[in-house]
């Protein structure tokens, strides 16, 4: 969620565009997803590559993350994915 807030203030009405896509489920960002992030954020990570399709313990692969620059998940453990893929 933080990830789409982000966005949003980028780019206005991306928010209610991904909430309305059936196919897409978004996840809570829990106590467990803050600890990931802050542990990417002290490796030097951006903001930008901080979330929860991170592997965990619920989802050892990862997930799948639909994003329009997918370099900028290399090396976090994230399956970036474009659109255009």
């Amino acid at each position: 969620m933080l990830s789409l807030t982000a966005g949003d203030a980028e780019r206005p009405g991306l928010l209610g565009y991904i909430k309305g896509l059936r196919f897409i489920r978004i996840e809570a960002f829990d106590t467990d997803a803050a600890v990931t992030a802050t542990e990417l954020l002290r490796f030097g990570h951006s903001w930008a590559a901080v979330h929860a399709a991170r592997p965990s313990p619920v989802h050892p692969a990862g997930r799948y993350l639909l994003t329009l620059t997918p370099k900028a998940y290399a090396g976090t453990g994230v399956q970036a994915v474009h659109p255009d893929q």
